[in-house]
This record gives C-alpha cells, structure tokens and sequence, in this order.
C-alpha cells in the first residue's frame, strides 16, 4: 500500500486511536480506516505497564486492546512500526518514514505523550515508562537484592516503586514536593499511602531537589541541595509527560502545551482532530485550557472527535475519572481540583478503605476513593449531578 485513500487516517494506536477507530465504525462510517503505529506491537493496555508487565505477570500479547478478530471485523488498514513523518493539511496527505503515501478526508492525532527527561541523566541505567518495551528493560533491570531510585512520587513513579519493591528491590523515590502525588489528590490521601509505601519498606525523600548527577563504577550518585547522596545503579524518571507534539507542529497546526483542540476536538487544520493526551482544550469547570492524561478522558476524546466525524451529535459530556493502583489497593478519583482556589477535604473511612470529597468554594468538584468501589460510583453519581452547573 505505497499510496491509497482512506476516510479517515488515525494516527496513534493507544487507547485513543483504536476507541476512535471502533466508535466510526459503530457510528455507520464504512469507508477505509487506517490506524498508524510507530510501534511494531499490537495495540496494547497502558496502565499495566508500571504493574503487572513490570512485575513480569502478564506480556504484552494479553494486554492487547482488541483481539486480531475485531480488528479483522473493523476492517481497518493497520500499519505498524511505520512512524508518520510527514502531514499536510493543505493536501490532505501524509507520508511514513518507510515511503508510504496516504490521502485522507479526515485525519486524528493521537499520538500520546513522551516521558519528560532531566539534564544530565542519560544513558545506561536510566529509564522511563511510557510504552511496552520501556517497562520490559525496566524490568530486566530489577533484580532481587538491587536497588532502584525513582525521581518522581506522582502516579507511575509510585506505581513502579510498588511493584519493584514486590520484586525484591530496594527503592527510594525523591519528590521535589512535600508530599507524594502532589496536585493529583488530597493531603488526607497522600499521607495515608506514603505510610503504606513506608510500610513495604520504600523510603520517600520529600523536598528532594536534585542538585547534580554523575555515574561512577555502575552507579548513578543523586547529590541533593543539602548535600545528601542516594546511590542506585537503576534511575526510572517519572516526572510527567509532555504532549507529542512534533508531527502535529511540523504541519503547522496550533499547539500549546499540546495540540489545541475545541469542544470537538477540532485541530486549527480543516478535517484534523486530535485526542487523548496529545490534546489540550478549555476546561469550563476550571476556566482553564488543560490536557488531560487519564484513559477515560483519551476514550472520551476519541468518541467525540468520531461522531464529529461521523456529523452525529456527541452523547453528554461527563465528569473526567482517573485511577492507581499501588500496593493492590485501587485509588479512583473522579473531577478536577482548580489548582489556584483553597480546597476543603473531608475523608469518611469506609469497610474496606476511604474516600474523599473535595469542595472548592462550597461546592463539590472531586471525590477520591480507596478500596471503595460502590462508594465511588454514588459519590460520582453525586458529582456528575453539579458537575455541569456553572462553576
């Protein structure tokens, strides 16, 4: 297939490009769809990279998003380990890196994130985990008896110093902040599993600013500010993310921060979306332009952009929902927190955990629960009722 028309180009095969591929197709569009991978594997799950495809328990061929029956049923044009390089929005065309010509009426970008990197740690010894084979030469990484520093206490930091300590390895974790997970939950929820990490004996350094790195004898030295040294022969940089933005620039589309999109997920470029977490857009509950990195709000996206593809009028927006697990204790959270109003937290324990409801001037905008699934999705019931009164 050097060259070939197709309805719709997606390009990105995570979560977002294959819903976005399903919902066309559920939505009556029977033209040619392709789905465009830089990756040689199947479309795989990304939330077990950081537990399960770390700890070794599954691979990567039962993580898969969609059976080969399904996608044989779709009836998609399914091009893997083949990176688009180059996209004209004038043309309406795009090209791959091994010489493929594709000339689309419409195109989805849904090309993710990238693990976001720190001056002077490069090289061996130094990982990150944002796609399958990152979390499998992690994990060759981890023996038992080794040790592992992770510069990170947000989610996947977290996540990965859970199953590392699982697997025998001794983990320290350096945040910048003053507690883990610092602007994703609350200080009630923060404190309780940074005492669960403590438990299964990960040392948590809080107020950890990096001063200098160097590599000596196998092992990465991190010298803090205050002249402390943590030494591991293993760094996993868990920082966050930043948008994959650079095919969507080389097109000349409007990108800041991500590749800015409406309430339909329309690009700045005529017939070109974009979604998941390569996206940013206005938040009406927040009065902010955010992007978003959760499963939910990527499938959510995806579905949005079809059926502005498809002309057929979205189903209503609801509340964003996100979730961890660590330690095998499953923490969702649904909402968003305004990043620059005083928030009030009230914590009710529950039989076999907690949740927490978040309120920002009176009013509630996040629940965050532990163990609690029933209780979440009353509380999210809850949320979803004032979610689309005007903040």
């Amino acid at each position: 297939m050097t060259n070939a028309e197709v309805h719709t180009a997606i390009i990105g095969a995570g979560h977002a490009g294959v819903e976005c591929a399903c919902a066309l197709r559920s939505l009556g569009v029977q033209g040619p769809i392709a789905l465009i991978s830089d990756e040689a594997h199947a479309p795989y799950e990304r939330p077990p990279l950081s537990k399960a495809l770390l700890l070794g328990a599954t691979d990567v061929t039962r993580i898969v998003l969609r059976s080969e029956a399904v996608f044989e049923k779709l009836g998609l044009i399914r091009i893997q380990g083949d990176p688009v390089e180059t996209l004209d929005p004038r043309t309406h065309t795009l090209g791959t890196r091994s010489g493929r010509t594709l000339r689309f009426a419409h195109a989805v970008l849904a090309t993710g994130a990238i693990a976001r990197g720190l001056p002077g740690l490069q090289g061996e010894g130094v990982y990150a985990v944002r796609n399958a084979d990152d979390s499998l030469l992690l994990r060759a990484a981890l023996a038992p008896g080794g040790r592992l520093l992770v510069v990170g206490g947000g989610y996947l930091g977290l996540e990965a110093a859970s199953s590392a300590a699982k697997l025998g390895v001794a983990v320290t974790v350096l945040e910048a902040a003053d507690g883990i997970m610092p602007g994703k939950v609350s200080p009630l929820t923060a404190e309780r599993f940074a005492a669960m990490h403590r438990g299964a004996g990960i040392e948590l350094v809080h107020g950890a600013a990096v001063q200098s790195w160097r590599r000596t004898e196998g092992q990465w030295h991190a010298t803090l500010a205050d002249g402390r040294v943590y030494r591991a022969p293993a760094v996993l940089v868990a920082i966050g993310a930043v948008a994959n933005t650079s095919l969507a620039e080389r097109a000349g589309i409007a990108c800041q921060g991500g590749v800015v999109v409406d309430a339909a997920c329309r690009t700045s470029a005529p017939d070109i979306y974009a979604v998941g977490d390569c996206s940013i857009g206005y938040r009406r509950e927040l009065g902010l332009s955010m992007r978003i990195e959760s499963v939910q709000n990527a499938m959510a996206q995806a579905r949005i952009a079809a059926c502005a593809i498809a002309g057929k009028a979205p189903t209503p927006e609801r509340v964003p929902t996100f979730w961890s697990e660590q330690h095998g204790c499953r923490l969702q959270m649904a909402g968003m927190v305004h990043p620059g109003r005083p928030c009030h937290d009230e914590m009710i324990d529950t039989p076999r955990g907690w949740i927490v409801e978040r309120r920002q001037e009176g009013r509630l905008v996040a629940v965050e629960a532990v163990d609690s699934p029933a209780e979440f999705v009353r509380a999210v019931q809850r949320l979803n009722a004032v979610w689309q009164e005007p903040a």
